[in-house]
């Protein structure tokens, strides 16, 4: 009789299951590897239901939901990680997305005899016990992944390590005139309009207020100029109020978490990203594989511009931005190919990774 083969299951590790940068990357690559060799199931640190969660299901995930992290639970948070382990042994990879804790459950891990691979999907963080634990990151992970060489280079100072782009599904993303013009018609946006758009969370980081500001300016210079924003968060209240004060309300259009940003991508003009910090954002990566011009802050590494289509600005000079912005002239072409060429396609990246997980646990046996 034929023993019966079972897929290789790798925990994954996140705070949230929500739209997030490395929530993204890592369901496009659940969604292309061979789930019958190797599966996903996934730990989040918040009682609160996450966007992709029914699709996680679906795709025969599992979610198990660990305690946040606080100052008087330590004991008890690692205590939670070691039931883990002692009752599921199918866990023998553990992938650590939430990485400003990371040392804490590999700790736990190495004790359980687990294998540990850090991710880091960032180029700064703020906080000095953040920073710290970030520092432990390179000591604790058995092995080290990085979205860019300068996120890998700040967490992995003494380790040598790998870059995993940010890959998407060039198809789903290229530009297609006719969507464009669908998308503008169910928004109720005129065809010859000036779209502003973002993909980023309501979060200081990502530097929203600082948005508003630039697109005040461009909004002055275009009274036509709409802003489209897939997004949500805590700074909500703060937003809203800022777009009263500027009179805005009928030209900044806030769409909220959404899943359908492909199509969305298609009807904006150009793509803004003022963060005060990122890694290698993958909604500009995506917006490049729409054809858009992105007009992002000279803090994201340099290394997001793999399509000639990017312009870094500095924050904190709006003016600027928006002179930029309303001086460019709109080309919109399909860029798959040289998405592909530049390393972005999912089918191989999925491929890689699948391949490194199998020979992780080859490595096991």
């Amino acid at each position: 009789m034929r023993e019966e083969k079972h897929p290789v299951r790798v925990l994954c590790v996140f705070s949230t299951l929500d739209r997030g940068g490395a929530e993204s990357m890592c369901m496009n690559l659940y969604r292309n590897i061979d789930r019958e060799k190797v599966q996903f199931d996934f730990v989040k640190h918040t009682p609160e239901r996450g966007a992709f969660e029914d699709e996680i299901l679906s795709l025969g995930g599992r979610i198990y939901t660990a305690p946040r992290l606080k100052g008087y639970n330590f004991g008890s948070y690692l205590a939670w990680w070691n039931r883990h382990f002692k009752y599921h042994n199918e866990h023998h990879v553990v992938h650590g997305h939430f990485f400003t804790i990371s040392p804490l459950y590999f700790y736990v891990a190495h004790k359980n005899n687990r294998v540990t691979v850090g991710h880091v999907h960032a180029s700064r963080i703020n906080g000095k016990i953040k920073n710290l634990l970030v520092s432990l990151i390179e000591k604790n992970a058995d092995y080290c992944l990085a979205c860019s060489k300068e996120s890998g280079n700040w967490v992995y100072p003494h380790r040598k390590f790998s870059v995993l782009k940010n890959a998407l599904d060039t198809q789903l993303f290229s530009y297609n005139p006719e969507v464009r013009k669908e998308q503008r018609e169910a928004l109720g946006l005129d065809n010859d309009c000036l779209v502003l758009g973002t993909v980023a969370n309501f979060s200081a980081v990502k530097n929203p207020l600082g948005l508003l500001d630039i697109f005040k300016y461009i909004h002055d210079g275009n009274a036509s100029a709409k802003l489209l924003w897939v997004g949500d968060g805590s700074l909500r209240n703060d937003i809203e109020q800022r777009i009263k004060d500027y009179s805005l309300n009928d030209s900044v259009i806030l769409l909220g978490k959404r899943n359908d940003v492909p199509q969305l991508l298609q009807a904006m003009d150009y793509f803004l990203l003022p963060s005060l910090s990122e890694g290698l954002p993958v909604s500009a990566i995506e917006a490049q594989a729409a054809g858009l011009p992105c007009f992002i802050s000279d803090t994201v590494t340099k290394e997001v511009d793999i399509t000639g289509l990017c312009t870094f600005l500095p924050n904190g000079e709006e003016k600027k931005w928006s002179e930029s912005i309303l001086a460019n002239t709109v080309i919109r072409t399909d860029t798959s190919e040289r998405i592909r060429k530049a390393g972005y396609d999912i089918k191989d990246t999925a491929n890689r990774i699948e391949n490194f997980y199998l020979q992780i646990n080859n490595k096991r046996r």
